[in-house]
């Protein structure tokens, strides 16, 4: 009997010493390894480029896109960007008159470049300027706009520059407004550029431009469509020949914008943009290839790309809000008088998959949370989060990389301090 009461006792002061070493238990960060799915193959019939998902920045399809390349009137994309963004912080109005300097006046009277040419000492207002920039690609006029933005051409550069590294850009090169060859600019050239100098950006970084474009400001869409520009008696086409009812036009493919952009040094440049089975994507062809005396092979290239995007890719609803999902596991609580806890998603998550990949084969794992574990536990308590899985070449930038929170689906009590001292003596015998 004394042997039976010493080995009770022995076992009493374990289980007390567990419950006091278990009630310091808190599960910390645990790294989850999240499923990798491949992309499938797209072809991109140019030196570099990209498809990306607008909503959520992740990339479709890719090809040297971290290259840096001459862009061209790409540049436009990001001068007429901060003309939106001077309107939107009013700054500028779309009816505030705008008048040319000499040297822009001249300028805009070369016909060889992109151009609607302006009449000395004659002013037009913030909207025909802007419009003229997109449409026709006028070099003089956003070079006007970058005036009004910030005084003069060196101080728009400067805020070009600021805003490209306020979005995580890198090795860009950015020298002028209008994404011209230094040469053209005479005494307008940024200071210490070089006489030959174009502006170069990496094709992930366009597509953040073009993202915050039509995401930021998706009113630009409506300029972006426009086919002609009446512009003070003659009327200019648009060279974006994607668009409906142009040349390189594909009747599966309703394209609304963006920006083309040629040069000697940046070849056929283009990034489109285009909305079907329920998303948009911006896709970036830069320096395309094909014969040189072929003026559609930036479109076909952009058109291939769209179609084999849209023909490999679908979008899947991976989780809704505060819904069970058999691809969230139930969590281990301790001290609980339940053993797990049922989780829910915190909120609706749709992700773009490959065709041949369903939500059902994605493989998630819960990274426990810095809150704990332990019982008691309320409903609606954050018990983790879930990583998504990287698809691809993932998204353009990592801060675009998804987590979701889990949170407790239901109430679980505390056990009591007996409870935990009989759990902890039943579970050294199993």
């Amino acid at each position: 009997m004394k042997n039976k009461g010493r080995h009770f006792f022995l076992v009493l002061t374990m289980a007390l010493g567990l419950v006091l070493g278990i009630d310091q238990v808190r599960q910390q960060n645990v790294v989850a390894a999240s499923s990798t799915i491949e992309s499938p193959q797209t072809d991109i019939a140019a030196k570099a480029g990209l498809a990306v998902e607008v909503d959520s920045g992740q990339i479709l399809a890719a090809k040297n896109i971290d290259t840096v390349m001459p862009i061209a009137s790409l540049t436009k994309m990001l001068s007429l960007y901060l003309v939106l963004q001077a309107v939107d912080q009013g700054k500028l109005t779309w009816n505030q008159s705008v008048t040319p300097t000499e040297q822009e006046v001249t300028l805009s009277k070369n016909m060889e470049l992109s151009n609607i040419p302006f009449v000395g000492g004659q002013s037009y207002t913030v909207k025909e300027l802007f419009e003229a920039g997109w449409v026709y690609s006028a070099n003089a006029a956003v070079m006007a706009l970058g005036d009004a933005v910030s005084g003069d051409q060196t101080k728009f550069v400067d805020a070009m520059k600021a805003q490209l590294k306020k979005w995580g850009a890198r090795d860009y090169q950015i020298v002028n407004a209008s994404g011209l060859n230094n040469s053209f600019l005479g005494a307008a050239r940024y200071p210490d550029s070089g006489a030959d100098a174009e502006n170069q950006m990496r094709a992930r970084d366009l597509a953040i431009v073009a993202q915050h474009l039509v995401t930021d400001y998706p009113e630009v869409l409506k300029t972006t469509a426009l086919t002609a520009l009446p512009f003070h008696g003659t009327t200019y086409p648009t060279w974006d020949l994607l668009l409906p009812g142009q040349s390189a036009a594909d009747a599966d493919l309703p394209v609304d914008g963006l920006k083309t952009g040629t040069s000697d040094l940046a070849g056929e440049c283009f990034v489109g943009t285009v909305k079907k089975n329920g998303f948009r994507i911006i896709t970036v062809v830069l320096n395309a290839s094909g014969n040189s005396d072929d003026l559609k092979k930036r479109f076909t290239a952009t058109a291939d790309l769209m179609k084999e995007v849209y023909a490999n890719w679908h979008l899947v609803n991976v989780f809704t809000a505060k819904k069970s999902s058999p691809l969230l596991p139930a969590q281990k609580v301790t001290d609980g008088k339940k053993s797990q806890v049922k989780v829910v998603p915190s909120q609706t998550v749709k992700m773009l998959l490959p065709k041949s990949v369903s939500a059902k084969q994605l493989s998630l794992k819960v990274e426990k949370s810095k809150y704990s574990q332990v019982a008691a536990i309320a409903k609606g308590d954050q018990m983790g989060s879930v990583t998504m899985p990287i698809v691809g070449s993932g998204h353009l930038t990592l801060e675009q990389d998804q987590n979701v929170a889990v949170l407790a689906a239901e109430n679980v009590e505390a056990l009591n301090w007996l409870e935990k001292i009989w759990r902890n003596i039943t579970n050294l015998f199993k």
